[in-house]
């Protein structure tokens, strides 16, 4: 009897609803080119809004067996764990992976979680046809799907019990991506070990690095944004001290790694082993044969140049200092990255021990909509949103506001609204955000008391950070010096080395180091005798000033 023959009289004795999807592999077709095709239909009949509720964004199939090739089996039984399996091509394109490179195999195990309903009778399809088409190479596959929820069902791993579950050597995942609010109940599994409101990936990768065996590898494919950032600080403090980082794939395109589904994410595969030690029936990922403490880095500017990736290897202590309060993450994808961490490897400096501090605008729109005003009166004071900041300026007031829509940009001032002002002092105003497409993570401008010097207070809206010196006023030389430093290429291409979303947090420019203070006013007189201020003349006082090349 063919494969194709025992494949149609299996989804007929499905115990899963799929009359909706009559759909069968080609003849000699692979596991995970059905399970795409799967997808893609999967996907036309679903909403945009479900997929984004659900955080539903299909591994296309370029970057499946590109993942595929992360790890190889050396044993005769390997246990797999997909924890959100989709269709199932990222487990079907593994199992391809083995049989071609391992003729030892003879038993994959593997449990693989979905929670949509929608899509369970499809991934039962899927392993329906990998299980048959691995029995035509001699390889028997034991699958389990559950359709439990994969935090809850292990939520016993969070809470610190770990000896009552199974362990795995291989656990992959394309994780759904979404921020969990704090009283969802997977937030509430996950407080011991998560701060604010999380996105719900990194619990997934905090369980799987719980359940590998010793040993055991994990492969996920996630955006970027565990790097850095407070948000993510447990989670890393947790995570580090569970796993070994061996290879990051960068992806330095946001739109083209899940183009399919029109997502604007940066993201990365990581793949990572077990500490402790490594069990007899092991994986190993490329290049294992060098150090335990090396990591290898490759980057693509997305799928389609997957086979022109390069790489580099580097020391665990060069990307992480696992000593720091914060345990960063530093991903440089070329030599120039190399170098600019370099520079800032020999700086000691922060903004406190300069005795500034950073903070984030007090203003919150929505809560403060009796303060905010169109026009002025006799005690407002001038109200900076997002919009006002520019490059190396401030532009307020301004006519056309945001996509031609005016902004209130005046806040009233008194005994009610003061706590939410601040002195009209000098200030360095930075945006928190940026555009997903923006070309620059920093944009800075120098904000001087002076040229609005008949106010005692300004407002400062929560979409801004601002720098200010806590005891008195930063200098005019400090502010203009501190300004084309944070919008200097230098700094740009430092920060994004491991900042990986839109967000620009206090904590991240808190921690960043700075050259000595003498550099920074001497970068403020000179950037102040320039005739034109632009991105090649501050780039040219920060190369001279700083004696590096950019």
């Amino acid at each position: 009897m063919k494969v194709l023959q025992i494949f149609v009289y299996l989804t007929k004795m499905s115990s899963l609803e799929t009359e909706s999807f009559e759909i069968f592999p080609f003849e000699n077709e692979l596991p995970s080119a059905f399970a795409d095709r799967l997808g893609i239909i999967y996907a036309s009949t679903v909403t945009d809004e479900h997929k984004k509720k659900a955080g539903q964004f299909f591994t296309p199939l370029p970057i499946a067996k590109f993942i595929g090739e992360f790890a190889v089996s050396t044993g005769e039984i390997v246990k797999i764990l997909d924890p959100g399996c989709g269709i199932g091509i990222l487990s079907a394109a593994m199992a391809e992976d083995f049989i071609f490179i391992n003729p030892q195999i003879k038993t994959i195990e593997l449990v693989a979680f979905e929670t949509d309903v929608k899509l369970l009778p499809l991934a039962e399809m899927c392993f329906n046809y990998l299980r048959l088409w691995l029995y035509s190479k001699g390889v028997e596959l034991n699958y389990f799907l559950c359709k439990n929820d994969f935090i809850l069902h292990n939520s016993h791993i969070l809470s610190g019990r770990e000896d009552i579950h199974e362990k795995y050597d291989l656990i992959i995942s394309n994780p759904p991506y979404f921020k969990l609010p704090k009283d969802d109940p997977r937030s509430i599994a996950a407080q011991t070990v998560i701060y604010g409101q999380t996105n719900i990936y990194s619990i997934f990768l905090l369980i799987a690095a719980k359940l590998l065996k010793p040993g055991g590898k994990l492969i996920f494919i996630t955006p970027r944004s565990f790097c850095s950032g407070n948000y993510f600080r447990m989670f890393r403090e947790q995570f580090f001290s569970q796993v070994d980082i061996k290879n990051i794939h960068l992806f330095e395109s946001r739109s083209s790694t899940f183009k399919r589904d029109k997502v604007l994410q940066e993201t990365l595969i990581i793949a990572a082993s077990a500490k402790l030690n490594s069990s007899p029936n092991q994986l190993h990922l490329p290049f294992d044969q060098i150090s335990k403490d090396s990591i290898i880095i490759s980057s693509s500017s997305g799928m389609s140049d997957l086979d022109k990736r390069t790489w580099m290897f580097y020391s665990a202590e060069t990307l992480i200092d696992i000593n720091s309060y914060q345990k960063t993450l530093h991903l440089p994808s070329n030599n120039e990255d190399d170098k600019v961490i370099d520079v800032f490897r020999k700086w000691d400096n922060t903004l406190h021990k300069f005795g500034w501090e950073v903070s984030t605008g007090k203003i919150v729109d929505f809560r403060s909509q009796e303060f905010i005003l169109k026009d002025p009166v006799g005690n407002s004071v001038p109200l900076f949103w997002l919009h006002n900041i520019k490059y190396m300026e401030y532009n307020w007031p301004t006519e056309n506001g945001v996509k031609g829509k005016p902004k209130r940009q005046y806040f009233l001032s008194n005994k009610d609204s003061n706590k939410l002002l601040v002195p009209n002092l000098n200030y360095v105003l930075l945006r928190r955000f940026s555009a997903k497409d923006d070309s620059r993570k920093l944009i800075a401008a120098p904000y001087l008391s002076t040229t609005l010097n008949e106010f005692d207070k300004i407002g400062i809206e929560n979409h801004l950070n601002y720098i200010y010196k806590k005891q008195g006023s930063l200098t005019i030389e400090e502010t203009i010096g501190l300004s084309a430093l944070l919008n200097s290429t230098l700094f740009d291409r430092y920060f994004r080395t491991f900042n990986g979303n839109i967000n620009v947090s206090a904590t991240e420019l808190r921690d960043i180091k700075l050259p000595n203070i003498k550099k920074i006013i001497e970068i403020g007189r000179e950037v102040l005798n320039e005739n034109e201020i632009t991105q090649t003349s501050i780039d040219g006082v920060i190369s001279r000033q700083l004696k590096i090349k950019l």
